[in-house]
């Protein structure tokens, strides 16, 4: 009895199947997102290190303008603070820019607020600089300098803290400064915003203005 055997299937050569792998497109966009994936997600990492840095400077830009305010009126210069103060010296100030202040104006009306500071920006980085000028083209707000020891340890910044006179601070130029540094370190693409050692990128924010007028407070010979 003859045996019947299952036909042998016709295996096309590797000439017959060439044509066919080349019309095959189903792994295409495998394939190209594996040749561009890598520089999109690079220029979207980098994009956004860049975007961090913007909003970081908009938000001092805010807490500087709040921080101009103080002095502007004569809060900053005549108020009674909670912790006794009157008027207040440079810790008062940053403090009261991080972490907000309260107290009683030169009336003595009650105030108080809130942080100026954003979350996001942490008061360790900030350095405040309050100066005073003869004429708004002789007032010096230029970036401070900052100047580092050998194992990168900021020792001088540069900066002071002066507004007082002999007598009412009323129509004085003063310049207010918000100093930060902000940790950037190198990005994708190579991208370097870096202009202070230790990683950090300083931001300043700066106000220029003229005092409005005020009265010292009773107990201030001078504000």
């Amino acid at each position: 009895m003859a045996t019947v055997h299952d036909p042998v299937p016709d295996t096309p050569s590797p000439a017959r199947r060439r044509p066919a792998l080349l019309r095959d497109c189903s792994g295409a966009v495998m394939v190209e997102f594996a040749i561009v994936g890598t520089a999109f997600i690079a220029l979207l990492l980098a994009t956004l290190h860049l975007l961090m840095v913007y909003l970081a400077q908009q938000m001092l830009e805010t807490a500087s303008e709040g921080a101009a305010r103080m002095f502007l009126t004569g809060v900053a210069q005549t108020s009674t603070l909670a912790n006794g103060n009157v008027g207040m010296n440079s810790a008062d100030f940053k403090d009261a820019i991080c972490n907000g202040a309260s107290g009683t104006d030169v009336n003595g009306d009650a105030f108080s607020f809130g942080p100026l500071l954003p979350p996001m920006l942490n008061c360790s980085r900030l350095t405040v600089n309050v100066s005073t000028a003869s004429a708004y083209s002789a007032s010096a707000a230029d970036r401070p300098t900052f100047a580092y020891d050998g194992s990168g340890n900021i020792v001088s910044t540069g900066t002071g803290y002066t507004y007082t006179a002999a007598g009412s601070g009323k129509n004085r130029i003063v310049a207010v400064q918000l100093i930060y540094l902000w940790p950037t370190g190198t990005g994708a693409l190579g991208s370097s915003l870096i202009n202070e050692p230790n990683d950090n990128r300083m931001l300043t924010a700066t106000s220029v203005f003229t005092t409005e007028d005020y009265a010292c407070n009773a107990s201030q010979s001078s504000c």
